[in-house]
């Protein structure tokens, strides 16, 4: 495949606008990252609305800012807002977590649970910024999957017990204050659990930079647990993000486990309590 080198001309109306907005939106600051040629083509075709690069830096060799392999990369720039390289700087985080959790499944839990499948359903995908039809919480009220779905497959069409969500970020539960999770994800895994009265489990992946300049690349630390029920428990405020204009809620991290633990819930099969009460009554929005 020949080298990636398209750029976007100056002449473009997207010149000087955030390339991962679908309409025009001012962004006068380039963003910088290092990528494969893949990667860069996935980006503009996934990402940018088809808007390629403004520029291209010399090959080095190092880690692809969205794959996170260790392969000839180049220094790619695009005109985009904060919010939205915030997304884009996201995606090699997500790639790290869940093949963290998937790593984890298959060394910790099959050994012992031969029979649980851990099946990914929502699979980091690039996606441009684009109002949706539905409103945030509209669309969890109707939401139906989490990251992660765990099914028995010794019971007819492999029965699905309980819902994983993932979340990850640079804090180790062990050392935060609070536990800070976005109002539209509580209300995403509230949706799911109430929708299929499945429990619903919250994975935190400890991610954190290792640099190869240039480049640098994510590496998984630790993993820790919680379920939804006792999440909502430990809650102690809700309020609007330093900076931002989206509310959060603030937990304490005592809600979470070390997922040495996680085998137990198993054990008990205590998703099957959680079930029980989901039948019971349905979580409350925020």
């Amino acid at each position: 495949m020949a080298q990636y080198r398209r750029i976007l001309p100056r002449a473009s109306n997207y010149w000087e606008a955030c390339a991962r907005h679908t309409s025009r939106h001012a962004a006068r600051t380039l963003q910088c990252g290092y990528y494969c040629d893949r990667c860069a083509r996935r980006l503009t075709r996934e990402a940018f609305n088809d808007r390629p690069p403004v520029y291209h830096g010399a090959r080095v060799k190092g880690f692809c800012g969205l794959c996170n392999k260790r392969k000839q990369v180049f220094l790619r720039q695009w005109f985009a807002c904060g919010v939205c390289w915030n997304v884009i700087v996201g995606y090699q985080k997500s790639i790290v977590a869940s093949q963290a959790v998937e790593d984890y499944w298959r060394k910790e839990i099959l050994p012992e649970f031969s029979h649980l499948s851990l099946v990914e359903k929502e699979a980091m995908s690039l996606s441009p910024y684009a109002r949706k039809p539905k409103s945030k919480r509209q669309a969890a009220e109707s939401l139906t999957e989490l990251d992660f779905v765990v099914k028995n497959r010794r019971l007819k069409k492999g029965k699905l017990l309980f819902h994983i969500e993932l979340k990850s970020g640079p804090g180790a539960i062990d050392e935060m204050r609070e536990f800070q999770l976005d109002i539209n994800d509580s209300n995403d895994i509230i949706g799911a659990a109430n929708n299929t009265r499945l429990a619903a489990y919250i994975f935190h992946v400890q991610t954190e930079f290792k640099y190869h300049p240039p480049t640098r690349a994510s590496v998984a630390l630790r993993i820790w647990w919680t379920d939804i029920f006792k999440l909502l428990k430990h809650r102690l405020s809700v309020k609007t993000r330093r900076g931002e204009d989206k509310k959060a809620g603030y937990y304490s991290p005592s809600a979470f486990q070390t997922m040495d633990t996680f085998p137990e819930e198993l054990r008990s099969r205590r998703y099957r309590k959680l079930h029980r009460r989901l039948s019971r009554r349905r979580l409350q929005f925020t």
